[in-house]
């Protein structure tokens, strides 16, 4: 640890670029970890966020899904399924209420636990992102805020701040380290 700290000159380093370093490293992390979990899940988007109270009682507003493909011939009916419509612009999170063999292509109907009707026409292999096996409450509330204009605002200040902050409060520090000046005092 010390070989990496001399090579790097961490020392020697303001507390703005240590900072910085440590945000980037975590944020490598975090895009290196969510890429291997895509890989392992099979689906591009193996994180989605309920946006809507269609599946209501079943999936909340803010729930976080996490996903997995399937095969075609493994989704079946009862699945909830995120799939994307081209007349929707977001993913859309339904159950499948009918599933058809036309030909050598599965056909999935799909709708809402809230909704009264099902969805328009049928959804293909392709539409779909995939099957969801596991669905953590609340957790999606952090996307949904990002999602709101003053999310990003937000955020973009607390880094900011993750970033000033320690370097002032650094020459704070070094400045009360100073020894106090040799000056003679007056006598009165």
């Amino acid at each position: 640890m010390e070989r990496a700290r001399q090579a790097l000159k961490w020392n020697e380093r303001s507390e703005l670029v240590k900072t910085a370093f440590v945000i980037l490293i975590v944020v490598g992390a975090t895009l290196g970890a969510y890429g291997a979990f895509a890989l392992i899940m099979g689906t591009s988007s193996p994180l989605v966020v309920v946006e809507s109270e269609s599946m209501i009682p079943t999936l909340n507003r803010g729930d976080l899904l996490i996903l997995q493909a399937q095969s075609p011939e493994a989704i079946d009916v009862g699945d909830i399924v995120v799939y994307n419509a081209d007349w929707h612009n977001k993913p859309i999170v339904h159950r499948v209420v009918e599933r058809q063999l036309v030909g050598s292509e599965y056909h999935y109907y799909t709708q809402g636990d809230n909704n009264s009707i099902r969805d328009p026409g049928y959804r293909l292999y392709e539409d779909i992102v995939g099957v969801v096996i596991l669905a953590i409450p609340y957790l999606g509330y952090v996307t949904l805020f990002l999602h709101e204009p003053y999310g990003i605002a937000i955020v973009i200040v607390v880094f900011a701040a993750l970033l000033i902050l320690p370097e002032f409060l650094s020459k704070n520090k070094k400045e009360e380290k100073k020894p106090p000046s040799q000056e003679p005092v007056a006598q009165l």
